[in-house]
Parts: structure tokens; sequence; C-alpha cells
């Protein structure tokens, strides 16, 4: 029989740090072909709004997918768009999660609470680190682009080891040659954001966990 109780988000976090050190983030929104292989697993799924994700998932988004993620210590969030494929990866120190994102290809938004811990996002390029910002990431084969709304973005090419700090309004570039740049940002290369579309007022979101008993419990999010 299920159980319905519902939190706050500040004692959902502090639910899944007693639960388990490799509870990182919960998918908060999920539009389209969207499929995730948990960690120890070989076969991709379908990946469900209220899904916690474990330190060592990979998603990946087919045409027209999106999927948004909240991490579970502060609430940053990293939201992926179609055609990219990502891991996520965290690791708890007592109170924070250390986040490393790596992103094979495509694109992602990350828009980060103050950081008291490592958050970066690493391609086969570039290595972008923040402490506290918003910015977009697009990766291809051509490299990496780093957009700039909010804050300062550290985006270092491994190749050479050059970097360039990415400023709100400015576009940092690094290629698989080794070469880095800025630019100001033409307001036409910014990404769409499906959340900004999205209806305005609450949501709700439903978290569904398995008790030691085997039981199943529901917990329901209303937030806006």
């Amino acid at each position: 029989m299920l159980k319905i109780k519902r939190f706050s988000f500040f004692i959902l976090f502090l639910m899944f740090s007693i639960l388990s050190a490799d509870k990182i983030a919960v998918a908060t929104k999920v539009k389209g072909q969207v499929e995730i292989v948990k960690v120890g697993e070989k076969e991709f799924s379908s990946l469900k709004t209220g899904l916690i994700l474990d330190d060592g998932d990979k998603i990946r988004t087919g045409k027209s997918g999106f999927v948004a993620l909240i991490f579970i210590d502060d609430k940053s969030i990293l939201k992926v768009k179609e055609n990219s494929e990502v891991i996520i990866n965290g690791q708890r120190t007592t109170r924070d999660i250390s986040k490393k994102i790596n992103l094979d290809g495509g694109t992602v938004r990350a828009s980060i609470s103050k950081q008291n811990v490592d958050f970066i996002i690493q391609t086969p390029t570039s290595v972008a680190s923040v402490k506290g910002t918003d910015f977009w990431l697009i990766s291809d084969d051509s490299g990496d682009q780093v957009i700039g709304m909010e804050g300062l973005v550290n985006l270092l090419n491994i190749e050479t080891g050059q970097e360039v700090n990415v400023s709100n309004g400015m576009t940092g570039f690094s290629t698989p040659d080794g070469q880095v740049g800025m630019t100001e940002t033409d307001i036409a290369n910014i990404p769409e954001d499906p959340d900004d579309q999205s209806e305005e007022g609450s949501s709700q979101l439903k978290i569904y966990l398995e008790g030691p008993n085997g039981e199943q419990k529901v917990f329901i999010i209303d937030y806006q």
C-alpha cells in the first residue's frame, strides 16, 4: 500500500542525505525521449520524473528530449537538452556534494548555487568550473561554447591548459586544437530553455522510494 506524505524540499534533501551517500540528484522534469543507465547496469531504460540519481548514472536524450535535475544538497539545477549524453558524478563531503558532470556531447544549462565544493562540467575538449553561476555549455566535434548568463565560469582547454573566465553577456570558446577565446554573446545564439515555456503556478513532483521491507512509499512535493 502506498503511503503519501508532503515534505518541503529542505526535509526531502535531509532525508536523502540520511538514506545514502550515493544519492545526489532528482529528476524534476522529463520531456520527450530521455533514457538512463543506472550505475552498475548495462542497458538504457526510460527516465521518469521523480527518479533519484546515484553517483555514476548516465543519461542520454533523443530528438526533442529534455530533463531537469536538482541536486539534493543545495538545489543547484542541471538542464540537459536534446541529443545530449551526460554522466552525473557526485562525492559527498560532510554537508555538500562535490559535483562533476561528464558531457560527451550536447547542450546543458547549469544554474548553480554558491558552492563550498567543486562543480565541474568536463567535455572531451574542456573543463568548465564554477562556484556559483548560471551558464550554457554547448559541446560538439568543433569544440565547446560557454555562454555566461550570470556570475563567472572558468573555461580551461585540456590540450594546452589555456583558460578564459567567461562572465555575464560573454561567450567563451575552446577548440580541440587547443585554442581558447571570448566574444560578446549574440542573443540569437542562446539556446531555448524549455522551462521558460512552462505554465506558471505550482507543480507537483512524486518521488518513489522502497522501504527496507520492500514496501513502497510516495513522497509528493508541491513547488513553484
